[in-house]
């Protein structure tokens, strides 16, 4: 089979929330009579099972019931109220939440010190609607406030802060302070080695989601930049890549080189190397070992093998290795064992995937083409053929206001050229074959801000 795709490229800017349960974690459990303590019971059943309209009704109920003695208990009817308001962020109610969860804070301030530790539940439930209201200044200014109670009461290095800094990190990337963001991740890492060790098996979690964060961080940062930028780019790089390493070492030491455990942080470490672009070698041992050890591993079932199978042939796919088919197909079999494994063939395997850029880029150019208008979107409109086994042919372009900036050799058996070689244009249609300018799968050529050097 053959599939025709025509596509129209483009920057899309997305962000991914869990709004409906962040908040529920900073539910209080108040002091209440018996049957008020099952109504609160029902409550959180329903908070748990996102039945979250009943479980509105029921706070509501809570909230009515102690109306009349709300000035006589105000920490009580406090707690009750920051409660409602939770439940209200998660309905996606963030309003009506957020006035709730100040109105409930006001109570229990009343008679409190302001750094007391009671109050940190609600100031991060506030803190949370807040960011989710886009009011990212001041949600960063609530979540500071928790932080500090934290500090003042348990030190700097108290761990109760990581899901904290957590919310500063989300909110600083989302103001776009990217290096604000890297700086709170790392002081997280600093909060989990003091809490557990540097050593600790407790720390593989940490590392684990540092070397993810890093990894995506580093992949924000196109390889052709200015000098500056490649070098943030390949710190960001180095970083992923040594939470990945530690993690794997803290595992062989304290589980063997054998453990189920190694898999997550080899094919985190496999990650990071593809989207380095650069010693992609290594992304295959780590894949090959992972396979290795989920082949071996008498508690791996078979969805776990086929997935570590199509791990790597997706990094074969990636670096045009023939090899990918075979493991695909390998896979494919595997899962035909029963209907839910048929099922995740299905999934896996029942319509294209874009496997690497995961999204589309940034292009820099060193001056707009002549095609297109002060103000426009640049864009290319193509069409192309993607063959049963994965392969691009026919490539046309349709339409476009931009030029074509460079030919990159395709195949194996140009008996000039290798697989990855950058060519000059000679023109729109043909590359100059007069010589290399780098090789896109080795990384070996001169880039800056606008390129290849030899655009310029």
């Amino acid at each position: 089979m053959k599939l025709k795709l025509a596509f129209l490229c483009l920057i899309v800017f997305s962000s991914h929330a869990s709004a409906e349960q962040d908040t529920l974690l900073y539910l209080y459990e108040p002091t209440l009579s018996p049957q008020q303590q099952d109504v609160f019971d029902r409550m959180i059943n329903h908070a748990s099972n996102l039945e979250f309209e009943v479980a509105s009704a029921l706070s509501e109920s809570l909230l009515e019931a102690h109306q009349v003695e709300r000035e006589h208990n105000l920490e009580l009817y406090g707690q009750l109220m920051i409660n409602h308001g939770i439940i209200r962020s998660a309905t996606l109610d963030y309003e009506q939440g957020l006035v709730a969860i100040e109105d409930g804070l006001g109570h229990l301030e009343h008679n409190r010190n302001p750094f007391s530790p009671a109050l940190v539940k609600g100031i991060m439930a506030k803190a949370i609607a807040e960011f989710y209201l886009n009011l990212s200044e001041r949600a960063k200014d609530t979540f500071r406030r928790a932080q500090h109670i934290l500090h003042r009461n348990k030190g700097v290095y108290d761990s109760a802060q990581l899901q904290v800094i957590s919310w500063l990190t989300k909110t600083s990337l989302k103001q776009g302070e990217v290096l604000a963001a890297d700086r709170e991740q790392r002081f997280s890492l600093r909060v989990a080695e003091q809490a557990f060790g540097p050593k600790s098996v407790e720390l593989i979690p940490f590392l684990n989601n540092l070397g993810a964060y890093f990894a995506s961080r580093g992949s924000t940062i196109p390889p052709m930049m200015q000098t500056n930028a490649r070098l943030q780019r390949d710190l960001l790089f180095r970083r992923s890549i040594n939470m990945y390493q530690r993690a794997v070492a803290i595992i062989e030491q304290n589980f063997g080189e054998d453990d189920i455990r190694l898999v997550m942080p080899l094919r985190g470490l496999a990650n990071a190397r593809i989207l380095q672009i650069t010693n992609r070698k290594y992304a295959e041992a780590a894949l090959t070992r992972s396979l290795e050890i989920v082949n071996s591993h008498p508690g791996s079932d078979l969805t776990e093998r086929a997935q570590a199978m199509v791990d790597l042939a997706d990094l074969y796919t990636i670096t045009m290795d023939e090899k990918a088919s075979d493991l695909y197909l390998q896979a494919w079999d595997l899962l035909q064992d029963n209907e839910q494994t048929q099922n995740l063939a299905k999934q896996m395997f029942g319509s294209p995937q874009r496997l690497f850029p995961s999204r589309n880029g940034a292009l820099y150019l060193d001056r707009r083409p002549d095609a297109a208008e002060a103000g426009d979107d640049l864009f290319v409109r193509i069409e192309y053929t993607v063959t049963d086994q994965g392969k691009v042919s026919h490539v046309k372009v349709l339409e476009k206001n931009g030029g074509v900036r460079a030919f990159i050799v395709n195949t194996d058996k140009d008996k000039k050229f290798k697989k990855g070689d950058i060519l000059k244009c000679a023109g729109w249609a043909a590359p100059a074959r007069n010589k290399a300018r780098g090789n896109v799968l080795e990384g070996n050529y001169p880039i800056n801000w606008t390129g290849p050097v030899y655009l310029k």
